[in-house]
């Protein structure tokens, strides 16, 4: 009797035991929309099991699920600590909307190996999402760095979600953050504003101090460079941006990369440190202590090397041998003071940062302390304060040794001071290189169409010049870029012909949407003002780059332009333009962000319809130094409508035209001028002759360098000076600094200097303008602008002089 009311009472248990484990005890999440601008935490909705080493495929788990004992989840961000258990989660969520809606799942760490999502609901298959580190990138069911679950939800429907997480031996971590649409693009934003400060930091860094190894050959600068390097890349291993661009096939490298980085870094950061502080002179107790776990770092990553059969231990043991490592320079500091060594302030302050983040890390993945934004990011917080007064700590230790290695030190902080211009040096230079063909190109092809009468011929040459006219586009918008990122971006305000401008914009890309079967349809609204005050290349840009965009992205249909003037108060006008299309159009979403650099409506874009991503992005900065607004309209499939409204100054009245517009009559006629070319390139040169070989009552002479126009200044008469700026020999600023120096003659120190260069940047034109040229122009060169271009400076000429006869 006793024994069937024992097994009687065992029977009971077990059917509340797996009541419980079948039923879900808590409430499935509710989704209601997704326009929330922060992402939701659904730890509350959750329970996980640990399931050891148990492998279940999903059915058999499923025939498990109640006898597998769940547990809630404990906070916004779990961490399950090292292990090598499997563990599987699940929740519940539901749409209570009547349309679908799309979520994206944050969880993991993006080094968790294998995380396995499977949807469940009433009328539907189920669905597996695979992800994590182990399979090739490619695979992910997301192409996300993170691990990322996307999920479509549909109206009404209630879904059963189960996580399987399988990790051999490293930190589990568990956020489960519901992202919208919205919030997944703000959330990546927030991460590629602190990763960039982060490794920006660390590259600068590293890449600095790896010119002053070689600069001044310490090698504490040397040590100090890779510790840099391996940390940025041990925390790239962590960040899935290993895995995401340098192994995406998921291969030996990146299974062990952060066990590698992780014990490359410690060694080195030992290494330099040892030799910064010179323990060796004072503390032999400290420094033999240093070598032996700087041994057991070298034992470890051998295991690595060849057993990685050892993972789960290999983790606790490389942040365990970390941490007596930083107790040791922690003694080393302080007992450095201690005894009155001179030990630098910023490395004490560094090394302190680096104990806290290191602390905080450690803890973390010892599951000591909760998991937070400030906790998962506290290593790289304390990491860059800590590599930032490191930095300070090496320049303090220049400056000990510039006694002994001044001429190192000079040429090392040259080298320094050369890399903060390293960027403008890059631009300048990729714009003289790129644009010097694109001028020979450009040039020729026009002058060749000018006199072929064969319209096959001239189709070609069509073809040649609107690509090459695209390429330089590319190259003016990388330009642009930067000087947006700088703050330089600057209006040219100047007088120009409105009607003639759109005039020869309508009829450019009327044939460019012609030979890709489109209508182009151009209306002028109102009366236009023939001349405005303005930026006419920049009010050309907007225009081009509308265009160029409609064109691009319209495979069917047409084109439309329209532009109106509205006359306004204190002698302005508004200028209204308006560009619609029939293309592909723009989702609802990404219109918020269409004016971000590198963003395109669709995100396959790039590889269906090319382009830089940076056309809107320059439009909507043009824009904002016009002081003008855009308006954009969209539906996807449709097309797109974009409003672009400028406000400009008109001349003084009864001024109907512009006065230097010295070519609008067709005729180019110098009246018997002389020029000098001088020009290196023997393409530009070519260009050149070509052009102003057509001019009427002109000659020209061409020298190959700045050298050569001085000394030819010396001995013949010119009327205008036409002048390259990187030459070599003399480059164009020295010569143009000779001549107004009077080293060709004292009557030749006031020529008029034009400066026809492929240097777009705003440091050459103010240098242009500094040294004394007269105008400035870039390449490709147009035979009404260089036309005009001399006119203007030989008409001012003759006005100076008859002034000064007055």
């Amino acid at each position: 009797m006793t024994y069937l009311i024992k097994t009687c009472f065992l029977i009971l248990i077990t059917f509340f035991y797996s009541v419980t484990a079948f039923s879900y005890g808590l409430n499935p999440f509710e989704a209601k929309g997704q326009d929330n601008q922060q992402s939701i935490s659904l730890y509350k909705y959750a329970e996980i099991a640990n399931v050891g080493n148990s492998s279940f495929t999903f059915d058999e788990f499923l025939a498990k699920e109640n006898t597998l004992k769940f547990e809630p989840i404990n906070g916004p961000s779990t961490n399950l600590g090292f292990t090598e258990n499997k563990y599987w989660l699940r929740f519940r969520i539901q749409n209570l909307t009547e349309f679908p809606l799309q979520y994206y799942l944050e969880t993991g760490r993006p080094v968790t190996d294998l995380v396995d999502l499977y949807l469940i609901t009433d009328g539907e298959a189920v669905k597996k999402f695979k992800n994590g580190d182990l399979i090739p990138f490619s695979e992910k069911s997301f192409a996300h760095r993170k691990v990322i679950f996307p999920l479509q939800l549909n109206p009404g429907k209630t879904y059963r979600v189960y996580i399987h997480y399988i990790s051999d031996g490293e930190v589990i971590n568990l956020p489960l953050e519901l992202h919208s649409p919205t919030s997944m693009i703000l959330s990546a934003y927030q991460n590629q504003l602190f990763h960039g400060v982060f490794y920006g930091i660390l590259l600068l860094a590293g890449a600095v101090y790896l010119l002053f190894y070689f600069g001044i050959g310490e090698k504490s600068f040397l040590l100090y460079s890779v510790y840099v390097l391996s940390v940025g890349l041990l925390h790239m291993s962590l960040d899935g941006y290993f895995f995401q661009y340098i192994d995406p096939a998921s291969g030996w490298l990146n299974k062990n990369a952060i066990l590698i980085t992780a014990t490359l870094s410690a060694m080195a950061f030992g290494r330099y440190a040892q030799i910064y502080t010179n323990i060796k002179q004072w503390s032999k107790g400290l420094n033999n202590s240093l070598n032996i776990l700087l041994i057991a770092l070298l034992v470890l990553i051998t295991f690595v090397l060849l057993y990685p059969g050892g993972k789960a231990y290999y983790y606790p043991a490389v942040n365990l041998i970390s941490f007596l490592l930083l107790m040791i320079l922690i003694c080393t500091v302080l007992f450095g003071y201690i005894k009155g060594r001179e030990i630098d302030v910023f490395f004490s302050v560094a090394i302190f940062s680096f104990t806290v983040g290191f602390f905080i890390l450690i803890f973390n993945n010892f599951s000591l302390i909760p998991n937070s934004f400030f906790t998962e990011n506290g290593s790289k917080i304390g990491t860059g304060f800590e590599i930032i007064f490191l930095s300070l700590a090496m320049s303090n230790r220049i400056k000990l040794l510039k006694s002994e290695k001044e001429k190192h030190q000079e040429i090392a902080l040259q080298k320094s001071e050369e890399s903060n211009e390293i960027k403008s040096y890059f631009l300048s230079n990729i714009s003289h290189e790129l644009r010097t063909p694109l001028n020979a190109i450009i040039g020729l092809t026009q002058s060749i169409k000018e006199t072929n009468k064969i319209d096959t011929i001239n189709t070609d040459l069509d073809v040649i010049h609107y690509s090459s006219l695209g390429l330089l586009g590319a190259i003016d918008d990388v330009l642009d870029y930067s000087k947006i990122e700088k703050g330089q971006l600057k209006l040219q305000e100047t007088a120009f012909d409105l009607r003639k401008m759109i005039s020869q914009i309508a009829h450019s890309y009327t044939t460019q949407a012609k030979d890709k079967g489109l209508k182009f349809d151009y209306q002028e609204i109102g009366i236009i003002p023939q001349l405005i005050i303005g930026d006419k290349r920049r009010t050309e840009q907007l225009i081009g780059n509308l265009l160029k965009n409609a064109i691009k992205f319209t495979q069917q249909g047409g084109i439309q332009l329209k532009v109106e003037a509205l006359a306004q108060k204190e002698n302005q006008c508004l200028l209204k333009i308006q560009v619609k299309d029939s293309g592909v159009g723009i989702k609802k979403q990404k219109l918020e962000s269409i004016f971000a650099s590198f963003t395109q409506g669709q995100n396959n874009d790039k590889r269906k319809f090319g382009g830089l991503g940076l056309g809107l992005c320059i439009v909507k900065a043009l824009v904002n130094l016009h002081q003008g607004k855009i308006n954009i309209q969209s539906e996807e499939g449709i097309g797109t409508l974009v409003t672009l409204e400028l406000t400009y100054a008109l001349p003084e009245t009864g001024e109907q035209t512009d006065p230097y517009d010295f070519a609008k009559e067709g005729v180019f006629d110098l009246e018997n001028k002389h020029i000098l070319i001088v020009e290196d390139n023997a393409l530009n040169q070519m260009v050149l002759k070509v052009i102003l070989g057509k001019w009427s009552n002109t000659s020209f002479k061409i020298a190959n360098n700045g050298l050569e126009a001085v000394e030819m200044l010396k001995t013949q008469t010119f009327d205008v000076v036409l002048m390259d700026l990187q030459m070599p020999v003399m480059d164009g600023y020295e010569a143009t600094q000779a001549i107004r120096s009077g080293a060709s003659g004292t009557n030749n120190s006031n020529i008029p200097i034009i400066a026809v260069t492929a240097d777009v940047t705003q440091k050459a034109r103010n240098k242009v303008f500094e040294i004394g040229m007269d105008d400035y122009m870039t390449k490709p060169v147009k035979k009404e602008e260089i036309y005009n271009k001399i006119k203007k400076v030989l008409f001012l000429k003759e006005i100076q002089i008859h002034e000064k006869t007055v």
